[in-house]
């Protein structure tokens, strides 16, 4: 599900959108942001519908091979998925099946190059040979060589990154928490347990499922501001230097400060600061720690800052 911090990530490449639009229409940007939650979501399935595509795959190739007088070079691959457990078990999961076909997932039958693509890279893997040399056939066996597979050869599969660029912008930004919550529902499988591993909702809560639009939305309307308690304390730096995206952090955090209360003020700042190095430049984080740090000892003092009990952890 969605956390704060991509709610954050999400809510920074809306107020970025904002900035740059012409007609400044805050309802057009928090529709984008609500859309590009459900997107995260639909890639989430996506990537959890290869594995379903993979087995399919290889149990029909596997069948062709049975009825074939020459067996097929690639027997002994096709087999071993074929006979996968936890591969069918993943396959056969009731929830992804019915996610799939309301979401209208069928990528894979429209580019079955990927799954090609991955099967090879597979097959070639050391992961699978000692799979083949292994005469453990247990399920637990079975869920450690998939896992394997997933972490080292899909989840960090370069066509499959270029794919989903293409695909939906949004989807490069979310594909690295995509990836660990689908390596944590591989992991929760047990063999029987007939309960879904899989995410069913978005949002952890109601209150995350509040936090990017009320954080959008305050940051907006309170941009001019907000803006003007960042140029009090940047007055000696020229603002045409100050990178746009370093601006919009300092924004968002100074929004967090003064109408959020149930947020620590250092929860805000660490956040931001993470941000920065991610998406900014080298030194953005100790810029925007020394301005966050400033500005929140001065409302403080001033007591503009109200946290409640919780914001005061």
């Amino acid at each position: 599900m969605l956390n704060r911090r991509q709610l954050r990530i999400k809510a920074m490449e809306v107020i970025y959108a904002y900035d740059k639009s012409i007609d400044k229409n805050i309802d057009f940007q928090l529709n984008y942001f609500l859309k590009s939650n459900k997107k995260f979501y639909r890639l989430y399935i996506v990537i959890l519908s290869i594995f379903n595509k993979l087995y399919i795959s290889c149990i029909e190739r596997n069948t062709k091979n049975i009825k074939k007088f020459l067996k097929d070079e690639n027997e002994i691959f096709y087999n071993k998925f074929s006979n996968n457990l936890f591969l069918k078990k993943i396959s056969n999961d009731k929830l992804l099946l019915e996610k799939m076909e309301s979401l209208e997932i069928n990528f894979w039958d429209e580019h079955p190059e990927y799954i090609i693509s991955i099967i090879e890279e597979i097959e070639k893997s050391n992961i699978f040979l000692s799979y083949c040399k292994s005469h453990d056939n247990s399920f637990e066996s079975d869920k450690d060589f998939i896992i394997k597979i997933f972490k080292k050869i899909i989840a960090s599969n370069a066509k499959l990154y270029e794919f989903f660029e293409e695909a939906e912008i949004s989807w490069v930004n979310d594909l690295p928490l995509i990836n660990s919550l689908v390596l944590i529902a591989l992991k929760k499988i047990q063999k029987r347990s007939r309960k879904s591993t899989i995410l069913t909702k978005i949002y952890k809560n109601v209150e995350d499922s509040e936090f990017g639009v009320n954080l959008i939305q305050q940051a907006i309307l309170n941009k001019e501001m907000l803006k003007e308690e960042i140029d009090k304390i940047t007055s000696n730096w020229d603002s045409e230097r100050i990178a746009q995206i370093d601006l919009i952090l300092l924004q968002l955090c100074l929004t967090e400060f003064l109408f959020f209360d149930s947020i620590p003020i250092k929860v805000s700042i660490n956040e931001y600061l993470e941000l920065a190095k991610e998406y900014s430049s080298p030194k953005s984080n100790i810029f925007i720690n020394g301005i966050m740090d400033t500005i929140s000892k001065q409302f403080i003092l001033e007591g503009r800052i109200k946290k409640n009990k919780r914001g005061l952890q």
